[in-house]
């Protein structure tokens, strides 16, 4: 394995954790992929080292190792498991189902190991569902559930999944588990939640009788990915750059030991030596806030570089970026190199985006599948749900032309609501025993009655019974229409998101909260669109505001860099300031629509075809200015300054 983190590691006779391999391993097999199993279950989160619980995965902590037990490489194990998409909204369920979220799993893992080529470990899993997977805990084995000799698998076969009076396997999200070779007499065994049930299924217990203390590691049968494990969050090294104590990887009650380099950051007094950590960690607090200060843009650059990456190969966008998104990891220990200049950062958490099958219109609208929660590294209203139900009138159904039929009406509702132009409004009618999805944009006219919308639909393609159907309905009230509002959304909400880590990265600190930072960054955005001049650089403009406001200096200045209390005057002596005006004016402009100096007009201002195209002048900026600081790791102008500033303030 290429890097291997800390082999002298061995979990062979730990008392807490055992390795416990995920797929048949003889005597003869000199290296097994295993899942991290507890000797005694958590009250919270049970057997297994749980990473992340998202809508389709669930990610445990495992490790290739050897047959002594030695951990050669720390692992990511992601299992599909379809059961978090239960939260997805009702109108999207019949969009996606299991032939799509396979097809978007394997895509998701071919832009994951363009992102991490030499993290990745190719097992065949990616694309071909294994058997379903449990471990006994008794025996500390992985095991298939089997019955009569036979073993339990996954159905795909939709013949036999509706000869049995049960949803096809391609177009639900259901899922069970049948015998291939019975056939036709084999049981199912539904393995998702409110997987209908008939005479010809069965419940799991039965099939696992014979193991009375188990844990589900992939019940499903779902695909697998396995990819290398970066152990420390995007926050947590950027406060171990701060002198702060990083405890360790840890799920449940205890942390995992991972091996020396990481448990020399354990102890804030550890964190604290910098002379270890950082080049000029021995030359006081100038050296240790520059060199934060450059590691920081380097973390920035490849968060920015890492996420173009992705949506180029997914020409999607991932509508869930946060800090949670990104990890770190750390080579091994070597005299010639600090630790911290060996950090990777890696974009270790897929995208939640799914596109929308509107296929005539230049345009791409996607949605976010699974529940949002309200986040501060999300736009205002993405992943919430606008639907509603209304009264359709059908005002003109235009002839069929080559791209489609265009269809004109207005949808009148209980309460008014504002939808954008560039808004995607779906609507769903009944017509002909049957229903139609219409896709429009909302425009508007005067005259309009309060409550109302008119709208005109997308080029469609529609047969000529729904075209007949249509035009019948012209002027007839289709009441309790269903509808939806899906905003104009694309990667510049990873723009977005990206603007809030800049921002957790240079600007909070143990005294100033994310919140606080954001809401400052976006008023000193608007107040500089205020002197907005095209030959006149936003630094410049920024600058300016501090030397007319001195309180720009506390909640904006660099001061936040450190983990460590510096006066705003010790802070802007250290750094220069052309370079820090140029970064905020960097973390402003990643802010989409927040002025005329952002990269981005608004959340859809991305070409349709070539969405990771608008990170490409953030990631220059973001290079240059990791390029300039350099300077100042290898010029000893900041031991100056901060001796000036001594001499200054003994003359005072």
């Amino acid at each position: 394995m290429n890097n291997p983190v800390q082999p002298q590691v061995n979990l062979a006779a730990n008392e807490e954790y055992r390795l416990i391999p995920i797929h048949p391993a003889g005597e003869t097999t000199p290296l097994r992929i295993c899942v991290l199993v507890r000797a005694v279950p958590d009250p919270a989160e049970g057997s297994f080292y749980l990473l992340r619980d998202l809508p389709d995965a669930r990610v445990y902590l495992g490790a290739v190792a050897d047959v002594g037990g030695r951990v050669r490489e720390w692992l990511e194990l992601w299992f599909q498991n379809i059961d978090g998409l239960a939260a997805a909204l009702s109108a999207y369920r019949e969009h996606f189902n299991n032939a799509f979220l396979d097809q978007r799993w394997i895509q998701q893992s071919v832009a994951s190991r363009a992102l991490m080529a030499k993290a990745g470990l190719e097992t065949g899993w990616e694309t071909r569902h294994p058997p379903p997977a449990f471990i006994d805990l008794n025996t500390r084995v992985w095991f298939q559930p089997e019955n009569a000799g036979e073993r339990f698998e996954l159905c795909c076969d939709d013949a036999a999944l509706q000869a049995a009076g049960l949803p096809p396997f391609s177009t639900s999200l259901f899922r069970y588990l049948w015998q291939p070779a019975l056939g036709k007499a084999s049981r199912f065994v539904p393995v998702t939640a409110h997987a209908p049930e008939t005479d010809a299924t069965q419940p799991m217990a039965e099939i696992l009788a014979g193991h009375p203390a188990f844990a589900p590691l992939n019940p499903q049968g779902g695909l697998i990915r396995v990819a290398r494990y970066y152990p420390l969050g995007i926050q947590d090294y950027i406060e171990v750059l701060g002198g702060q104590a990083w405890e360790g990887a840890t799920s449940g009650l205890k942390p995992v030991k991972l091996g020396l380099n990481y448990q020399s950051l354990e102890t804030k007094e550890r964190a604290r030596n910098l002379g270890a950590h950082l080049f000029l960690g021995a030359q006081g607090r100038a050296g240790r806030f520059l060199e934060a200060f450059h590691l920081k843009l380097q973390l920035m650059a490849a968060a920015i570089s890492q996420t173009q990456t992705y949506v180029a190969k997914t020409q999607l966008p991932l509508l869930n970026l946060s800090v949670d998104s990104f990890r770190v990891e750390l080579g091994d220990l070597d005299p010639g190199l600090p630790l911290l200049w060996t950090a990777r950062c890696a974009l270790i958490k897929p995208g939640q985006a799914g596109a929308l099958p509107v296929k005539t219109t230049s345009q791409r609208y996607f949605i976010r599948l699974g529940a949002a929660q309200p986040s501060i590294y999300q736009p205002e209203g993405l992943g919430l749900p606008l639907p509603g139900v209304g009264t359709v009138r059908l005002r003109k159904v235009f002839p069929p032309e080559r791209e489609g039929t265009v269809i004109e009406g207005t949808l009148a509702l209980a309460e008014p609501r504002s939808i954008s132009p560039r808004d995607l409004l779906w609507i769903r009618m009944p017509l002909l025993a049957s229903r139609i999805d219409l896709y429009a944009h909302a425009y508007t006219e005067e005259g309009m009655a309060r409550g109302e919308i008119r709208f005109r639909t997308l080029p469609q393609t529609l047969s000529e019974a729904v075209l007949a159907g249509l035009r019948t309905a012209e002027g007839v009230p289709f009441s309790r229409c269903a509808f939806e509002v899906v905003p104009l959304l694309s990667s510049p909400c990873d723009l977005y998101a990206l603007g809030v880590l800049a921002v957790r990265a240079f600007l909070v600190d143990q005294k100033n909260t994310l919140a606080v930072a954001v809401d400052e960054v976006f008023s000193l955005a608007r107040q500089a669109a205020l002197t907005y001049q095209a030959d006149l650089p936003l630094a410049d403009r920024i600058r300016a505001l501090f030397e007319q406001d001195p309180r720009w200096r506390v909640s904006l200045g660099p001061r936040h860099l450190p983990g460590e209390e510096i006066a705003p005057e010790a802070a802007a002596q250290l750094l220069p300031a052309p370079l820090w005006m140029d970064t905020l004016a960097a973390i402003v402009r990643l802010f989409p629509g927040l002025g005329p100096d952002s990269w981005c007009r608004d959340m859809g201002d991305a070409p349709a075809l070539a969405l990771e195209t608008i990170f490409t002048a953030p990631l220059a900026a973001w290079q240059n200015l990791l390029l300039r600081s350099r300077s100042l790791i290898v010029i000893d102008w900041a031991c100056n300054r901060e001796i000036h500033a001594a001499i200054a303030t003994f003359k005072e």
